[in-house]
């Protein structure tokens, strides 16, 4: 009896899976739930100059189960919402835009699903079918490749958009950051 007292909590820590990277970046994310968070554009490209200078405002953040909404003001523009959810192990990431009167822009709902290798501190999203279809029914077919990250640290939520060079078009390097 006394061998069974010592094998059973081996055995119920055996049932309980590790928590997934995917888990523990969403947990770490719900750190933000009912903040705001103001931040601004660290590099430098000269694409991004109409977002350099201004105050970038995340929040207030709300949350659910499964699902972590952080609307995006850039100065007084408050289009852009940015929506974090998971199914199971997946996570996605899309953006949301709309235009002055509240409707859908054309080109929203865009983003992806983590792709495999995240951490607890690190996802990266790259564009999935949907949102490469809609980029170039809406003539941006260059930001195909667009790949999205989130990373969030005890000292910053950072964000950032990277896409590689083409024949026709240069990189993308589009970070920002907010501190906690």
């Amino acid at each position: 009896m006394r061998t069974l007292f010592l094998i059973a909590p081996l055995a119920l820590a055996a049932c309980t899976s590790p928590q997934t990277a995917s888990d523990a970046f969403f947990d770490n994310m719900l750190a933000l739930c009912d903040r705001t968070v103001t931040g601004e554009v660290v590099s430098d490209q000269a694409v991004d100059a109409d977002w350099i200078g201004q105050v970038l405002t995340v929040g207030p953040v709300s949350c659910s189960e499964d699902v972590i909404r952080m609307p995006l003001a850039v100065g007084s523009d408050m289009s852009r919402t940015w929506v974090l959810g998971r199914t199971g192990d997946a996570l996605i990431f899309r953006h949301i835009h709309v235009e002055p009167d509240g409707t859908p822009s054309a080109v929203t709902d865009y983003g992806g699903p983590a792709r495999d290798g995240g951490t607890a501190q690190r996802q990266d999203f790259p564009a999935d079918e949907q949102t490469k279809a809609n980029f170039t029914e809406n003539g941006i077919a260059v930001s195909n490749p667009n790949v999205w990250t989130l990373s969030i640290d005890g000292q910053a939520l950072r964000y950032a958009l990277a896409r590689p060079a083409t024949d026709t078009a240069p990189a993308r390097d589009f970070r920002a950051e907010f501190p906690l």
